[in-house]
């Protein structure tokens, strides 16, 4: 459980804040980086002027702040200030500007996403700004965006994955961003990274399948369970979770017992979203092992399954319900 940070009831003004943080090194309290939240147009034009004659060791203490109480705090909101950061000339503050952005879903971030993406000299960020894109991704892939923004992600993210000339960590990004659409660029990019002969491409690949959900993927799934590189061991556990098909539950139980432990906890949970007798089964056993982290998992787990089932029946009696009606 996140600590929680305690906020001085007497918060001081932005451009107070932003001055200490400008001209002393002295370390802001919580209520000061509070501050800087939902900042103003007003007070977004004044950042701009004093944030780039900041040294690098003060940009990273008052990101870093920033990231941290928001994480605790769901009413603070300092997407307005991350967005200036994002053309910082620091690398590391363009990729934390960017994670700060991880929960946006305002469609205008993506033109400021996709340059970055594309163009930026520093692969991490380039990397960075290609899994962001992956929310909006998921947007268009449900509806929410319209057939053009949809059409320029794929485009964008499928090109980047095409280029053989970019950074592989940027490319796998790119795949797993755009692994969302339902459209045959994106199972052609999901076969060519599996069938690449490199490994983590074919992990990113697996990803991409967990978040593609088109049944095709279910074998491929199910064949990577027994690979000898745990990583795609454990890909295809977290995959076939989002499957939810019984198909895998047998596998899945073999990989309980795995000799690597992310392995055998993507297995566990993926269990508990599957369900059926014969993973609750499983689960139960669990929940009575002698690590401790294990039971924990496998109860937690339990804990899905059932919720899952709660809700089944909370739809079927409202059904019959109508029915009966």
């Amino acid at each position: 459980m996140n600590q929680v940070h305690k906020i001085d009831p007497r918060q001081p003004s932005f451009e107070e804040v932003l001055k200490k943080l400008a001209d002393s090194d002295e370390r802001l309290s919580n209520a000061e980086i509070a501050a800087f939240s939902l900042a103003s147009p007003e007070d977004v034009t004044l950042f701009k002027a004093h944030w780039p004659d900041m040294t690098a060791e003060r940009k990273a203490q008052a990101l870093g702040r920033m990231q941290e109480l928001a994480e605790d705090d769901a009413t603070l909101d300092f997407s307005a200030l991350y967005r200036v950061m994002l053309g910082d000339g620091l690398p590391v503050v363009r990729v934390g500007a960017i994670r700060g952005l991880w929960e946006t879903e305002d469609p205008s971030l993506i033109r400021k996403l996709l340059p970055l993406m594309e163009s930026d000299t520093d692969g991490e960020v380039r990397a960075v700004a290609a899994q962001a894109l992956g929310r909006f991704v998921m947007l268009a892939e449900h509806g929410k965006l319209n057939n053009e923004t949809g059409g320029l992600l794929l485009e964008k993210l499928v090109g980047v994955f095409n280029d053989p000339t970019e950074e592989l960590e940027v490319r796998r990004r790119a795949l797993e961003a755009v692994s969302y659409l339902s459209h045959p660029e994106v199972r052609s990019a999901i076969t060519a990274a599996y069938d690449s002969g490199e490994p983590v491409f074919r992990g990113s690949a697996l990803f991409a399948a967990g978040r593609n959900l088109d049944q095709s993927w279910l074998d491929m799934i199910l064949d990577e369970m027994v690979s000898e590189i745990p990583e795609h061991r454990y890909e295809a556990a977290t995959a076939a979770g989002e499957y939810e098909d019984e198909a895998a539950v047998p596998q899945l139980i073999r990989l309980t017992e795995d000799t690597d432990v992310e392995v055998k906890m993507a297995a566990i949970t993926a269990l508990g979203k599957i369900g059926g007798p014969e993973a609750k089964c499983c689960l139960k056993n669990l929940t009575e092992d002698a690590d401790e982290a294990t039971s924990a998992i496998a109860a937690e787990a339990l804990e899905e399954l059932a919720a899952g089932a709660d809700i089944l029946d909370f739809s079927g009696d409202a059904d019959e319900e109508i029915i009966a009606g």
